[in-house]
C-alpha cells in the first residue's frame, strides 16, 4: 500500500449527526499481525438519533437508510494498520453518507459502530479495498476512497458519495410529492506520489491529464472500443496509461 500524503481536490465536510458519548473495543490482535495490542474504536450509532437528525420518524428513515450504503449489508473483510493485518473476518460496511465504515463485533448482533478514522488503518471488504485520506491534515475532513486500480506510478481512486434529498409537498396539482430519499455520485481521481488529481467528466479532458501518452491511450481506447465513463473501462485505460510510463 502506497503512503498517502494529501489530496488536492476539496471534499465536502462530512455530516456527523451520530452519537460520540459511548465507546466500545474491539482487540486489535490477529494471526499474522505484527500489532497484537491495537485497539479499533467503535462508536455506538444511536438508530433513533439518525433518524431525528433528518427531520424524519423512524419509519421513515428505516424506509431510506439502505440507499445511503453501497451495499447495506454486511459484510465479512479484514482490518489492516500499515502491511499488517490486525483485524479478520469483520463483518463490515460502507456508509456513504456519514463516509464512514461501519463495523460489528458478530453478524448476528443489531449494533453497530464505526471504525475510527486513521490514514494508517484501511479496510478490505472482499474485493474492495477502502483507505482513509485525511484533508490538509485534518482527519475529520478526510475521508475514504476506494482503489479500483493500481499502477506502478498512477493509481486509479472512487470517492462515492450519498446525498439526502429531503422530501417535497406537491404545491400544485401537476406536481407530484416526492418522500426523501439518498441519492449517490462518483467521482475519479488519479493518485500519483501522494496527491490525488480529480478526473474531469468529459473524454478528451480525461486524455489530456495523460500527458505525452495521449496518442497511444487513444489508439488503445478505440482499438478496444473503451469508454471512459464506465468505471471497469476506465480502469483498463488507467492502467495501459501506467504501463507505458
Amino acid at each position: 500500500m502506497k503512503n498517502i500524503i494529501v489530496f488536492v481536490a476539496s471534499l465536502l465536510f462530512v455530516f456527523q449527526g451520530f452519537s460520540q458519548k459511548n465507546f466500545n473495543t474491539i482487540g486489535g490482535g490477529s494471526s499474522g499481525g505484527a500489532n497484537n495490542h491495537f485497539n479499533i474504536y467503535l462508536r455506538i450509532i444511536d438508530i433513533n438519533e439518525k433518524a431525528i437528525s433528518f427531520g424524519l420518524s423512524e419509519a421513515e428513515f428505516n424506509g431510506i437508510k439502505e440507499e445511503a450504503y453501497l451495499n447495506s449489508n454486511f459484510m465479512v473483510g479484514n482490518i489492516y494498520q500499515d502491511e499488517n493485518l490486525i483485524k479478520a473476518g469483520v463483518p463490515m460496511r460502507y456508509n456513504a453518507y456519514a463516509d464512514e465504515i461501519e463495523i460489528k463485533n458478530h453478524v448476528s448482533e443489531e449494533n453497530y459502530g464505526a471504525l475510527m478514522k486513521d490514514e494508517s488503518i484501511y479496510v478490505k471488504i472482499e474485493k474492495d479495498i477502502y483507505v482513509f485520506i485525511p484533508f490538509d491534515g485534518s482527519n475529520e475532513k478526510g475521508g475514504y476512497f476506494n482503489i479500483i486500480a493500481d499502477g506502478k506510478t498512477y493509481d486509479l481512486y472512487k470517492k462515492t458519495k450519498a446525498v439526502f434529498e429531503e422530501p417535497y409537498t406537491a404545491a400544485t396539482s401537476y406536481e407530484k410529492n416526492k418522500p426523501a430519499s439518498f441519492t449517490k455520485e462518483s467521482k475519479y481521481y488519479l493518485m500519483k506520489n501522494g496527491t490525488l488529481y480529480e478526473l474531469p467528466d468529459n473524454t478528451s479532458s480525461i486524455l489530456k491529464m495523460m500527458e505525452d501518452k495521449k496518442q497511444e491511450v487513444k489508439v488503445f481506447v478505440k482499438k478496444n472500443n473503451l469508454d471512459l465513463h464506465k468505471e471497469e473501462d476506465l480502469s483498463k485505460i488507467v492502467l495501459y496509461f501506467d504501463s507505458l510510463l
